[in-house]
């Protein structure tokens, strides 16, 4: 069900409330939507750029340590590897002077004797037996000859390897004082976590996003932008220093939603304000200019029920004043020739129908009697048969003039149209009737479904030696389906797209009229989608389908 239209003075109101209030929301969303965009970009680059501050401190750093490692793997090679503890301390106080503290530099031998320590104690980890296969022992051996790194103890180890051909003589190990990777974390603004290529956390200025183990979380490593973790929203950015170490710079985004939600909810009590004062405001503006078309409409209203005694009185304007000058010089002509054209309409409709009917009983008329006479000559017991079988169809024709007939009365008709047929044919044509006994009673126009079999008789012959036609008619929810369909010659695709085309025209143009007036002959009687529908292949056939409205 369609729904009704808008009065006019409500339009004026939507409009009035269109241009207001919606430009108004709109450019509240847009800037809304601006502003936490421009907002995240900012948030972004200044994330991504303290970021990099962080990797260039840790870099930095991180060369110090590891050249300083190279620099005492070079002096023992210069000391026929010997310790020379003055030179080795003179590089430890030289590549840590910028630091508060030296660190602990340890130098081994290949069976863990400890040959050089930078302070009073040494790290067990270093000296026992046992760990020679696991931790910086472990790392550095494997590196064979390069520096190698590696987080114990919540320290950073950092060793080398001192070879001479393949043999292992000397392993260096610094570790890292605490104080010197906490200052590279030192940002107040966001989250600092540094870690190894496994997770593990070397420094942080935050005891947050890190799992019970001291790796940091999983869904921080794994991913970068914005993530949620815990109900919490987070922008993360990682970068990896030349030496392997992740570097994460965390924003906390909680106060920025917050900030974004209380914004949200001030646009929205503005938003609402300016739509109340909108809305009671074009109430009555939208009333005042709509007045004079609240009359017009309600003197049509009056004319469409019939009233065509009304008249319009405007004055509030010139343009509503010819307006209703016009409405009421309108209606005078029309009251005056309703009538006429009424009577005229049912006239011509009715007269135009009795001609499409008349120019196909003359032609089937003349073929028949050609047939007769020809079948005088050669059969005239069958001859007889034709005759008796036409004097039935013109009873059938001019016993009454009405225009429904129904579907049993005019297949009785067409038996007899087909009983000539048969005889003027004989084994050439054949024909199969299939009409559901439901609709027998229903009424159809009068001499519709002869047409149908004599225009596939006329065109489906061609050059063929058989021809079958089937006709069949069955109830289609509230409609009549008639279908005539034969496997004749056919009509090629440039003619049917002209018969097709010329079955929409409301006046024959051409010299066929068969199918086009039984098309306009239903479009006449009834209104709605009714009519004919033609289809057709070369050589395969050709199926003409009817349709109309069921009625009894």
């Amino acid at each position: 069900m369609n729904k009704a239209p808008a009065s006019f003075q409500e339009n004026i109101r939507k409009t009035f409330i269109r241009f207001s209030v919606v430009p108004v929301a709109l450019v509240s969303v847009m800037a809304l939507i601006l502003f936490v965009f421009s907002f995240a970009l900012i948030m972004a680059i200044s994330n991504r750029g303290e970021n990099e501050a962080v990797n260039e401190k840790l870099t930095k750093m991180t060369n110090i340590y590891y050249q300083m490692l190279d620099d005492v793997g070079e002096s023992l090679e210069n000391n026929h590897l010997t310790v020379s503890r003055n030179e080795v301390f003179g590089i430890l106080y030289d590549r840590t002077s910028e630091f508060e503290d030296i660190g602990d530099l340890i130098i081994l031998s290949k069976d863990q004797k400890v040959l050089f320590k930078s302070k009073s104690s040494v790290p067990q980890f270093l000296t026992d037996g046992t760990s020679s296969n696991w931790g910086i022992l472990k790392a550095l051996k494997k590196a064979r000859g390069k520096t190698a790194s590696i987080l114990y103890d919540k320290k950073l180890c950092i060793g080398k390897g001192v070879y001479r051909g393949e043999k292992l003589r000397f392993m260096i190990v610094y570790i890292v004082p605490s104080d010197v990777l906490s200052v590279a974390s030192e940002i107040q603004s966001r989250y600092v976590l540094i870690t190894d290529k496994n997770g593990w956390i070397y420094a942080a200025n935050t005891n947050k996003l890190r799992d019970s183990y001291g790796q940091i979380d999983s869904r921080i490593a794994q991913n970068t932008g914005f993530i949620m973790v815990d109900g919490g929203l987070f922008y993360v950015h990682k970068s990896v220093t030349d030496k392997g170490f992740g570097v994460y710079t965390i924003t906390d985004m909680g106060w920025s939603v917050q900030l974004i939600i209380v914004l949200i909810v001030i646009l929205a009590i503005v938003f609402l304000a300016i739509a109340f004062v909108t809305v009671r405001s074009t109430a009555k503006s939208s009333e005042e200019y709509t007045r004079d078309i609240r009359k017009i409409e309600n003197a049509l209203e009056e004319v469409q029920n019939g009233n065509l005694d009304v008249s319009l009185r405007i004055g509030s304007s010139k343009e509503f004043m010819t307006i209703g000058n016009d409405f009421n010089d309108m209606l005078k002509g029309l009251r005056e020739q309703i009538e006429r054209n009424n009577e005229l309409a049912q006239n011509a409709a009715f007269a135009q129908v009795k001609q499409l009917e008349s120019q196909f009983n003359p032609h089937f008329l003349f073929n028949t009697l050609d047939n007769i006479r020809f079948m005088a000559k050669i059969d005239p017991a069958a001859a007889d048969k034709m005759i008796v079988s036409l004097s039935g169809i013109l009873r059938y024709c001019i016993r009454d003039m009405r225009e429904e007939v129904t579907v049993r009365e005019d297949l009785d008709n067409l038996q007899f149209y087909l009983n000539i047929l048969q005889i003027r044919f004989n084994k050439r044509f054949a024909y199969n009737i299939e009409v559901n006994e439901d609709i027998m009673d229903c009424l159809i126009p009068k001499l519709m479904l002869q047409p149908l079999l004599e225009n596939a008789i006329k065109y489906g012959f061609g050059d063929r030696e058989k021809l079958t036609v089937n006709i069949r008619g069955y109830q289609m929810q509230d409609e009549l389906v008639f279908i005539c369909e034969d496997d004749g010659a056919g009509i090629d695709e440039e003619q049917l797209w002209v018969i097709q085309n010329y079955l929409k025209e409301d006046e024959n143009r051409t010299n066929h009229y068969g199918l086009y007036n039984i098309h306009r002959r239903i479009r006449l009687l009834y209104k709605g989608n009714y009519g004919l529908d033609v289809t057709s292949k070369k050589n395969e056939g050709t199926c003409v389908r009817m349709i109309i409205p069921k009625h009894t």
